[in-house]
């Protein structure tokens, strides 16, 4: 399949932004909500889903249902894995080598508490530690895929997506706060910040439209003025949220309909409309293919790169104190990271080129010229 090099590029920008955002870095003015009442998460969220929704239908096309479906369950055992690569290193190196350091007794505190608990949890990702609830989530959503097309093959998408709607809307009463509140007693189980009867409305809406987009299914289409009215929109928001950094404060921790892990419903709504605005411009990345590279290779090998950030971040977060007046190192740090991130892109790339070279000497010559 035709790899769509503006999304590469645009997952390779936001592991970026992600890799500031973990850092205990004064650069997380630029990076966290530039552009709007919404994260990274949610931007990676979307795009993973639809590209899911690109793949699945494309396979299903081609080799059926089950063969897609095997597809979806081997690349959710494959995020599992990195998963436990990250929980391997948090365990071991942040668990017993780093365990001394205070940053790390804060973002571990849970896991020091029982150690064989929370570790055996952690394989049913039923205890998530700080920084390692993303992967969890992918897992959980992969495993989603196939029932959505399963669902959307006999209900209809439109029920289909009424449905994750009616799920999204039933999770703003904060039930999942509710049950996880009858396992306070249990410090191994912690199921993450993330609220996925919330954010399963940001995979079921990108599985669809990448189904969509690769049947070319003519979706529907807004006039000049409603898309007039949207960009107004988000230039408003986009304006309020520089005005609240600028002020230093947070509303979306104040105010439910701006809450992150819930996904309340003006976060939702700023990141639908900014989405759509920005899937006009986005093709447009593709004449920079070229200049771009580095970022594109970023985004072709996300998982590895993401798993190695993550540990890295871990490291950072728990071995420095920003407020101890070492900001500038902890700028250089991240930095440094930053670098490392294009390093391992570069390493992956020429890794792979390699492989697919010597596969392709390994096999045997054609007849004939």
């Amino acid at each position: 399949m035709k790899r769509f090099i503006e999304l590469d590029i645009l997952r390779g920008f936001l592991l970026l932004m992600m890799v500031v955002n973990h850092s205990p870095s004064s650069l997380r003015v630029f990076t966290d909500q530039p552009v709007g009442f919404f994260s990274t998460a949610e931007g990676f969220v979307f795009v993973s889903a639809f590209l899911a929704g690109i793949l699945f239908q494309r396979r299903s096309e081609k080799l059926g249902f089950g063969a897609a479906s095997a597809a979806t369950l081997s690349r959710a055992f494959r995020i599992y894995r990195a998963h436990l690569v990250t929980l391997f290193f948090a365990f071991v190196v942040g668990g017993i080598l780093l365990a001394e350091l205070p940053g790390m007794q804060h973002l571990l505190n849970e896991y020091f508490k029982n150690p064989l608990a929370a570790a055996s949890a952690s394989l049913a990702l039923a205890f998530q530690p700080p920084l390692m609830d993303i992967l969890p989530m992918y897992i959980v959503f992969s495993l989603l895929t196939p029932c959505l097309f399963w669902l959307g093959e006999r209900w209809g998408w439109k029920r289909v997506l009424f449905f994750s709607i009616g799920i999204w809307v039933v999770s703003q009463f904060r039930v999942r706060d509710v049950l996880i509140s009858t396992m306070k007693d249990f410090s191994f189980l912690s199921l993450g910040p993330f609220d996925l009867l919330s954010w399963q409305l940001l995979w079921t809406g990108g599985v669809f439209f990448g189904k969509s987009v690769h049947e070319r299914k003519p979706l529907f289409r807004l006039s000049f003025r409603a898309e007039i009215f949207l960009l107004a929109l988000a230039i408003g928001l986009l304006g309020l949220r520089w005005y609240t950094i600028a002020m230093q404060i947070d509303p979306s921790k104040e105010f439910w309909f701006l809450d992150k892990w819930h996904l309340g419903p003006l976060r939702l709504l700023n990141f639908v409309v900014v989405t759509w605005i920005a899937a006009k411009f986005l093709p447009q990345l593709q004449r920079l293919e070229i200049p771009l590279h580095p970022l594109a290779a970023v985004g072709r090998n996300m998982l590895p790169i993401f798993s190695c950030q993550i540990c890295v971040s871990l490291v950072f977060a728990g071995a420095i104190d920003p407020s101890k007046g070492h900001r500038s190192i902890v700028s250089l740090l991240v930095a440094a990271q930053l670098v490392s991130v294009f390093l391992i892109a570069w390493l992956l790339e020429w890794h792979g080129t390699r492989l697919q070279a010597s596969r392709s000497e390994a096999r045997p010559a054609g007849i004939g010229v």
